[in-house]
Parts: C-alpha cells; sequence; structure tokens
C-alpha cells in the first residue's frame, strides 16, 4: 500500500464516520450505543477496503448518497431518533409545507451545521485522494474487503448468518447508522416497487372514497355533529390548569354539564398518515393498510341522511373523499391558514344549511411544528428575554394549545346559540415528543412509539338541547373504561351519538400500528407495551 492509497483509504473511513457525529453533538440518545458504534465502524471500513479501483467507487458512492445522509443527519438533529418510513410519508404524500419547515428546523441547529459541514468536506477529501492515488488491488486490503463484505451481505438479504448477526447488531443498528439505513431503505423500495409492479390491485394500492356509495342501516337523529381531528396534542396539554383563561373556561364548561372529558386514547400511529386514516373511518384492523377505499364517518353521516362539510386546514387531503355537500380545503403548499378559518367555515356551513341533521369533518392543523405558526403572534405576551432553545418551543408549544382550547370554546358556545341539539367530538391525530419528557426526542412520526407521541385527548361538548335529549348518556361505557381507549371508539362515539344503533361498547385489546423499539419494524403494537 502506497502513502497515498493509505490517505485515500483513511479520508474514505472518516467521511463514512463522520455523520455518526450527531449523536454525541445533538440531543439524541441511543439504547445501545456498542452495537451502534460497531455497526458504523463495520461499514466504514468496508467502503475504506475496497480493492483497486473500487476505492474510487467508495468515494462516489458516499458523494452520491451524500443528500440522503444529510438528511438523515438532520433527521436525527430534529427529531433525536433515525429517520421512519412515517417520516417519509410527508414527503411522498406531497406535504412539502411539512419537510421544508423540519429542513428549516434542521438548519438552525448548531449540531447539524457542524456534522453538515463536516460530512461534506470529509466526502469531498476522499474523492479528491482516492482520484489522485493509485489503490491496492491485493494483500491484507482485499482480505479485510471479503471479511467484511460477507457479513454484510448475509445481513442485507436476511441470510441464515446474517439473522444472528443482525441480532448481534440490534435493530437500532439499522436506523442510527446512515449506510445500513440507506441500504434498509433501497431494499424496501424495491420490494415495494416490485409489488406494485406484479401485484396492482393488491392492498397497497390507494383505492378512490365516494360518500355517495356509503350504506347505512339508521337514520341520523336531527341535529348538528361535528367530529373535530387535532394536530399533535398530547394528551397532558389539553386543560392544563392556569395555562390560561380559555382552559379555565373549558374546564368550567365540564363542570357545568355541557360536555366530558373521556379517558385518554391511544392513536393508530404516531404520525399523520398512519393515524389518520384510521381514525375518521373507524377502522377495526390496527393495519393502516386496511383502512384504504373504507367509507369515513361523515360519508356513513351522509348515508344516514344528514348534510355532510368536509373540511381540511392540512395542504394536502389526507383522506380525500368525493361526494360531500361542502368540501374546502384552507391551507396549501405555500399558505398556512389559522385553524380559526376552519372554524368559521364550520359555523358558515351550519347557519346556511337547512336540513334537519347537518354534519361536519374538520382536519386541523393544531399544534404541528413550528409552534409559533399556530396561533395569532399578538394573542399572547412577549416571550420572555432569553428564553431560547428547547425551553422556546415548549412555551410556543403551550400557547398554541391554548389558542386551540380558544376554538374549541368559540365553537361550543356557537352551539349554544342553536335551538336544535348540537355536539362536537375532538381528538388528536397523533401526539408529540417534548424536550422535557427526557427521551432524547421531538415532535412525532418517530419510528419508535412512546406514549408521548401516542396517547391523545378526548373530549366531547354539548349544548343545552343536546344535554336535555339524554344522548350523552350513550357515552357511559366509555367514560367508565379504563384508559387507553382505542383511537377508533372515538369515531364510533361520535356514530352513536349521532344515531347508529347498537351499545357503544370500549375495543380490548387496544392495538396501535408501530415500533416499540428502534429498529423494529412497523406491526401491530399493544397500546400497553409503549415506553415513554
Amino acid at each position: 500500500m502506497t502513502a497515498g492509497d493509505g490517505r485515500a483509504r483513511l479520508a474514505v473511513l472518516l467521511a463514512a464516520l463522520a455523520p455518526l457525529l450527531i449523536w454525541p453533538l445533538g440531543h439524541g440518545r441511543l439504547l445501545h450505543p456498542g452495537p451502534v458504534a460497531a455497526g458504523a465502524l463495520f461499514c466504514a471500513v468496508l467502503l475504506a477496503s475496497m480493492p483497486g479501483r473500487g476505492l474510487r467507487l467508495s468515494a462516489w458512492l458516499l458523494l452520491l448518497l451524500l443528500p440522503s445522509t444529510l438528511a438523515w443527519t438532520a433527521t436525527v438533529a430534529v427529531t433525536g431518533v433515525g429517520p421512519s418510513l412515517a417520516s417519509l410519508e410527508s414527503l411522498t404524500a406531497g406535504a412539502y409545507r411539512e419537510v421544508i419547515d423540519a429542513a428549516g428546523l434542521a438548519l438552525r441547529l448548531p449540531s447539524f451545521g457542524v456534522v453538515g459541514l463536516l460530512t461534506i468536506g470529509s466526502v469531498w477529501l476522499a474523492l479528491r485522494l482516492a482520484r489522485g492515488c493509485r489503490p491496492a488491488r491485493g494483500g491484507p486490503v482485499a482480505a479485510l474487503f471479503l471479511v467484511t463484505l460477507l457479513p454484510l451481505l448475509l445481513v442485507v438479504h436476511d441470510a441464515r448468518w446474517g439473522r444472528e448477526l443482525s441480532r448481534w447488531l440490534g435493530p437500532e443498528a439499522h436506523i442510527s447508522v446512515p449506510v445500513l439505513f440507506q441500504l434498509g431503505s433501497a431494499k424496501s423500495l424495491l420490494s415495494e416497487t416490485l409489488d406494485r409492479a406484479i401485484l396492482p390491485d393488491n392492498r397497497l394500492a390507494k383505492l378512490p372514497r365516494d360518500a355517495t356509495t356509503a350504506r347505512v342501516d339508521y337514520q341520523a337523529e336531527p341535529g348538528v355533529a361535528i367530529f373535530l381531528v387535532g394536530e399533535s396534542l398530547r394528551a397532558d396539554a389539553l386543560l392544563r390548569p392556569g395555562r390560561g383563561r380559555a382552559s379555565d373556561a373549558l374546564a368550567e364548561r365540564l363542570a357545568s354539564g355541557l360536555g366530558q372529558r373521556l379517558p385518554d386514547a391511544c392513536a393508530g400511529g404516531n404520525g399523520t398518515f398512519v393515524s389518520v386514516p384510521k381514525l375518521i373511518t373507524a377502522a377495526t384492523s390496527p393495519d393502516p393498510a386496511l383502512a384504504d377505499g373504507q367509507p369515513t364517518l361523515l360519508a356513513l353521516a351522509k348515508a344516514a341522511g344528514a348534510r355532510t362539510a368536509y373540511v381540511n386546514n392540512h395542504e394536502i387531503w389526507v383522506v380525500p373523499e368525493a361526494g360531500h355537500d361542502w368540501q374546502q380545503k384552507l391551507s396549501s403548499s405555500y399558505f398556512s391558514a389559522s385553524d380559526e378559518q376552519a372554524i368559521a367555515v364550520v359555523e358558515d356551513f351550519v347557519q346556511r344549511t337547512r336540513a334537519p341533521t347537518r354534519a361536519a369533518l374538520v382536519h386541523l392543523y393544531g399544534q404541528h411544528f413550528p409552534y409559533h405558526e399556530r396561533y395569532p403572534a399578538g394573542l399572547f405576551p412577549s416571550e420572555p428575554a432569553g428564553l431560547s432553545g428547547s425551553a422556546l418551543d415548549e412555551l410556543r408549544y403551550q400557547r398554541a394549545a391554548e389558542f386551540g382550547t380558544q376554538l374549541l370554546l368559540r365553537l361550543a358556545r356557537f352551539m349554544d346559540g342553536l335551538a336544535e341539539p348540537a355536539y362536537l367530538v375532538f381528538t388528536s391525530d397523533h401526539g408529540e415528543n417534548l424536550a422535557s419528557d427526557g427521551t432524547g426526542k421531538q415532535f412525532h412520526a418517530g419510528p419508535v412509539n412512546g406514549r408521548h407521541d401516542t396517547t391523545v385527548p378526548v373530549l366531547v361538548l354539548w349544548n343545552r338541547a343536546f344535554a336535555d335529549s339524554g344522548r350523552p348518556q350513550r357515552l357511559a361505557a366509555l367514560a367508565r373504561q379504563a384508559p387507553p381507549l382505542a383511537h377508533r371508539d372515538v369515531a364510533a362515539a361520535w356514530l352513536h351519538l349521532l344515531g347508529a344503533p347498537g351499545p357503544l361498547a370500549p375495543t380490548e385489546p387496544v392495538l396501535t400500528w408501530g415500533a416499540a423499539q428502534p429498529g423494529d419494524r412497523p406491526g401491530v403494537l399493544p397500546c400497553t407495551a409503549l415506553g415513554p
């Protein structure tokens, strides 16, 4: 091995390891740092020991993978954990504003700036040195390459001995080491592409929804029924004592008998694109793919005789459904509307529509990051001087939650002005991780489900006419249930208050979709198994 060859191999080794600096420099926590470090070193040695011109191939590969590596680094910097398929869903589904917001958060973090620049610089140096040297073709370098190549192939292809090595490395390494994550993602993408090509009608296909095709065998009871789906509101962020006047006023309303907070629910996942389709279709299966094509609860209300309004304050339709009387989307990839506008649309629909029963389904932007964009700037006092980082994020999150409470109160008081029975059911699509939890995780849609990003509040509010109708008694079984409720029970409660027949019984066992440990494949997960 020549001196130039040695320098080039060392540069490739360091370039492959550079992104891993995000773990000690960021706020994320590794459960098993030893196996993760071993996996990272294993991949780096493989790239650096490529014989002959393969070394240049390694350097070019690092350059080609640089955008993916920086995206991986940004994800760890922002969320404290490796990427997940759920976190990529926003991009593939077209929610570009969420991706841009997340990128903006990463660019403001010093840890990402330092590691990103080191990664770019080390890749550039590795490519320059590899192109300017004569790499060794055989000897110890080739032997080292073969020693590391065979186990990696066994791991990627899930061969017999590879499974043993995978168990030794642990699943956490597969999302905590960029090269392993990129190999696993490529394998999954190839497998899904082949599935779609060979079986175009399989369950991976997105099926269209049309509300006019839904059928039920009951008649909706007269009045107004509203189902509100919030965003990123964790269970302990609703009705927080002493946070603001709205929370205090809402607590007083519940004490007066004009509403009820039900036991907290376990969301169907910790990401919007997993949980919302299952929630608003009251899906009985925890598998999100099986909710595709099923009618929403609003379609069932329409089939029962209600005039319906579908209001969406997200930049895309997470669950598009044609055939409703009113259909309005407020936010876009370029403009994020306040949830106050969505509430105004619902009020307008109720006032303008002449029908015995009116039903509305509303998907709010809620408390989704960036938190300070979710409430009017002048609504709260100036932010305390010197507050920054996670402390500032949490102040803004609680202010966003308080503003959301104001909107719930506004809609409740609007219902108070109606002579007919009116009620609303509110829950969130998923929760949120905050720095004060001490888990090293932030935000949501990560590869590991936890109590904070999966447990959500459930609130039912009604007017006096609805209270006098006796219909709130239908919630008794859910109110007595020990938490958590199944998320689908929240949708079922809305339908039963509307007039769906039969007893409203809690679902058991309560299941979600995701992973309990880093690197585990998403699947059915008991909510009782969720950690912090």
